[in-house]
């Protein structure tokens, strides 16, 4: 496997000058004039009527593996060194910039996520359609073309969902879907982009055939294990459906009844993961700050290390350290750069080694975060399942996952976590959400920023030196994004509200 990634990377610097050359003339999402820069110093392009990005004979294990690379990677820690998801999440907090600057780091930039990964999952599926094409080994040698296209139509709508919920309107119909001569495709509103995601998901799913399955030294999440993608998929479902409680219940209900019935992540050998290896080029993203450079620029925020405390919670001990002192203090939000500077690994917990090494996964998706999500859908009446057993069975899976299932029974008889069957259901909500935050660590952090934002639990501050008063309730457009599709970019804000912070998306409601 490292032969194979090295070797890729190798083969897209090589290729670096083609690929942009061919890239400026096809882009689907405009990035025209920034990608031109990147020409300057490209000496000889060669035959330049050859596209080494879309080659007659593209390989689609090779179109797979760096889809997920640039892609699905980054909702774990979005980028090395703004993870800002996480900190939108309460669960992390910054020694720096981010305690003076106010959270400002405020646009999100999406279009590498058009052009690498949801480019390239197109094209498998378009591959592995095309009659032509679909029988041929650079197809055929990944395996199965239902069930590549079925994981392709996966991922995209598992990357797609974290765009929408980002940013609300963005290009989707238009976009990568098809029609790549379409340089200014317009915004679609995100309701509309939901129906399709869930359409597309249920379809992919049957599409799987368990019987078959595709390469595993190249399926980097499943190895290969279809009965695993098509519990993600469902997953994926629940996901968009529980957010429909506020706008649309009654669609959200159908949605994820249908969804959980057809199974979902809810063991622990099912977790969907990013897999590092111990090689330079493929290795955790923060190996490299905090291994190589020494850099701790981000450390569990005081709220949730608070919380743990707040719940006896053993689980401090394998999110966190402890500082030099032998306690856990976690960093605060809003402080100005002198106070920020007076702290360090002497006096605030780091976190834990287990989350820098070379190869420590990227947690997305993990069967007590799901048992949470489908907790919740049973208190709301739109699954018959008991909420209680799985508020406990989420529980317990956690525990199990960082292998500390001896400290279970007595965490479960504090009466802060027992699960409060005589109140409302509402309280009952509100203790679920909870839990489901101290499980959520280090993971999906578009997702618990979601669930923050519908649910409001934990409360959250700034803290009192941030230059805005409340956690942003979106991101704001990337001027490289909109530049060249200006007309379309200012009918989205005329319709969902200023580019703002502060503005809702879709299901985002008081």
């Amino acid at each position: 496997m490292n032969q194979y990634f090295n070797k890729l990377a190798n083969r897209y610097m090589r290729e670096r000058c083609r690929f942009v050359y061919k890239l400026t003339c096809k882009l689907t999402y405009s990035y025209i004039g920034i990608l031109l820069l990147l020409l300057v110093g490209c000496n000889d392009f060669g035959d330049i009527n050859t596209d080494p990005n879309n080659p007659s004979q593209p390989d689609t294990r090779s179109l797979y593996v760096y889809a997920a690379r640039r892609s699905v990677q980054y909702f774990y820690m979005q980028g090395i060194y703004d993870p800002w998801s996480a900190v939108y999440s309460g669960y992390i907090a910054e020694k720096t910039n981010k305690q003076y600057s106010g959270l400002t780091p405020s646009s999100f930039y999406i279009g590498d996520y058009y052009v690498y990964a949801l480019k390239n999952l197109n094209k498998i599926i378009e591959l592995n359609t095309n009659e032509k094409t679909s029988s041929q080994t650079y197809v055929t040698a990944f395996g199965d073309n239902n069930n590549q296209i079925a994981v392709a139509r996966t991922l995209k709508a598992y990357i797609y969902m974290h765009l929408t919920d980002a940013l609300g309107m963005i290009p989707y119909f238009e976009s990568i879907q098809g029609n790549e001569e379409n340089f200014k495709p317009k915004f679609d509103d995100q309701q509309s982009i939901y129906t399709d995601l869930n359409k597309e998901l249920e379809e992919a799913y049957s599409q799987f055939d368990e019987s078959k399955s595709l390469d595993s030294g190249y399926e980097i999440f499943y190895n290969g294990d279809i009965s695993k993608w098509k519990k993600l998929n469902a997953s994926v479902r629940m996901q968009l459906a529980i957010k429909l409680f506020k706008c649309d219940e009654n669609t959200g209900k159908i949605r994820f009844k249908k969804a959980f019935e057809d199974g979902f992540i809810r063991s622990n050998e099912d977790i969907f993961q990013f897999k590092y290896i111990k090689d330079a080029a493929n290795r955790n993203p923060l190996y490299l700050p905090i291994v190589i450079s020494s850099g701790w620029d981000y450390y569990p925020s005081a709220t949730f290390i608070e919380t743990l405390q707040a719940y006896n919670d053993p689980r401090i001990t394998i999110y966190a350290t402890p500082n030099k002192y032998g306690t856990f203090c976690g960093m605060p939000t809003g402080l100005t750069p002198t106070e920020a500077a007076r702290l360090n690994p002497d006096t605030i917990s780091s976190f834990h080694p287990n989350y820098y090494q070379q190869d420590s996964p990227a947690k997305l998706i993990t069967p007590s975060s799901m048992l949470f999500t489908a907790a919740e859908a049973a208190e709301r009446g739109w699954i018959d399942a008991s909420a209680e057993n799985l508020y406990y069975e989420a529980i317990s899976a956690s525990f199990n996952q960082y292998g500390i299932s001896s400290e279970l029974s007595v965490y479960l008889t504090q009466p802060q976590v027992h699960y409060k069957t005589s109140g409302t259901v509402s309280e009952r909500i509100v203790q679920i959400a909870t839990q489901k935050w101290l499980t959520g660590f280090m993971q999906d952090g578009f997702e618990s920023w979601s669930d923050w934002r519908r649910l409001g639990i934990p409360q959250l501050t700034t803290g009192s030196n941030s230059l805005i008063t409340k956690i942003p309730r979106r991101r704001v457009y990337h001027t490289d994004d909109y530049n060249a599709n200006l007309q379309n970019y200012k009918a989205s804000v005329s319709i969902q509200g200023p580019d703002a912070l502060d503005t809702r998306v879709w299901w985002d409601r008081e």
